[in-house]
């Protein structure tokens, strides 16, 4: 195998002589395969500053090929952080959706391959988006030893178990109040033809979705009705999409249901899931965020975000400072609607309040 990146680095290396005519490659460019699947890139600029970024991406369809992080913002910030003079590694998972353990294992596998390649760097950051967020999170709390701070970006930080739960209320609730809309069979459907299905639901029956959207436990970001529309359309084709949110990775076995026209009729009427105690260890491991910060962390999330709620970041807050580390968390709040809305370079910047919280010892400002 170590043959086998070895060939990869030297082919990388050929390809950009050839393209460039230069005598050097700039920036140097190392890709391949790790394990069962799971493709990496390695991207060094010229004038490298020693340290590195290690970058764990969001969700990605199920249906969508194994592939490298390629939105217009990843690779802005990729970038951008290499005009700056730092390394970036990044990989695909090996599997697409929910995939919170192939994430951790795989992003992490980056290190011992990047240290492989061009040595030990001087620093090491991890960083991520969405669900990438959590992975972030959970290497830091994990491997402290092996990273010097963390940038968790709109993540579901408080953790899989309440994540799950977020969009299996929404999903038993979604069938409740618009029954027959979902199908029961996820095979062929991807998340933008459930998406337009829902979302055509809930606005062509107002007032169906506003009694929808005062359920308590949901806890629907938005202002408006568009927003709880587009809120209620993202996150309940979850359940199709991602088949075993159903059953068994969900729970409201005992959830009694308040705020809608008709509480009785809801909680008889309304399907119930019961998570077993095998998923639950699953989930705990893959993953359920401790609070137990041994480095700088800075978060970043929106403050009405439909996909992983803001509540989160207090869940995660609570967890930290019962621990004792509050000093080593900073939680960086953009008071709009959307879901990592939040630009390149106010990302950019976030990192670098980071590194220099690292390198000088200085909390930045929220």
């Amino acid at each position: 195998m170590k043959n086998f990146h070895r060939l990869k680095f030297v082919s990388a290396i050929v390809i950009l002589f050839l393209l460039s005519g230069a005598a050097y490659a700039e920036p140097t460019v190392v890709e391949g395969v790790i394990g069962p699947g799971s493709l990496y890139g390695i991207y060094v600029p010229e004038g490298w500053n020693g340290s590195v970024v290690f970058y764990a991406h969001g969700y990605s369809q199920l249906l969508n090929p194994i592939a490298l992080p390629s939105a217009p913002e990843e690779i802005q910030l990729r970038d951008g952080l290499m005009e700056l003079g730092y390394a970036v590694a990044w990989s695909s998972y090996s599997a697409n959706g929910l995939a919170v353990k192939e994430g951790i294992q795989q992003t992490h596998q980056l290190k011992g391959l990047f240290t492989d390649y061009f040595g030990e760097p001087v620093r090491s950051y991890v960083i991520g988006e969405s669900m990438g967020g959590t992975i972030a999170l959970a290497l830091a709390e994990k491997y402290p030893s092996q990273y010097d701070g963390a940038l968790p970006m709109c993540g579901f930080v408080g953790g899989t178990l309440a994540e799950n739960d977020y969009y299996g209320h929404l999903g038993a609730l979604f069938d409740y109040f618009f029954p027959g809309v979902l199908p029961n069979d996820p095979e062929g459907w991807d998340g933008f033809d459930l998406f337009w299905l829902v979302f055509g639901a809930v606005t062509s029956d107002l007032a169906r979705s506003a009694e929808m959207a005062q359920v308590d436990q949901l806890e629907l970001p938005g202002m408006n009705a568009f927003q709880l529309a587009l809120a209620i359309a993202y996150a309940a084709p979850f359940t199709v999409i991602e088949p075993q949110l159903r059953e068994p990775w969900i729970n409201n076995a005992e959830t009694i249901y308040s705020g809608s026209l008709d509480d009785a009729a809801l909680n008889a009427r309304v399907t119930r899931y019961d998570r077993s105690p095998s998923t639950v260890n699953y989930l705990s491991h893959y993953y359920e965020p401790t609070g137990k910060l041994r480095i700088p962390v800075l978060t970043m999330h929106d403050t009405m975000d439909p996909i992983n709620p803001f509540w989160h970041e207090e869940i995660y807050a609570e967890r930290v400072q019962t621990h004792g580390a509050s000093d080593l968390l900073l939680q960086r709040t953009f008071e709009q609607w959307g879901h990592c809305v939040f630009s390149v370079q106010e990302r950019i910047d976030a990192f670098l309040d980071l590194v220099d919280w690292v390198e000088n010892g200085t909390k930045p400002m929220p």
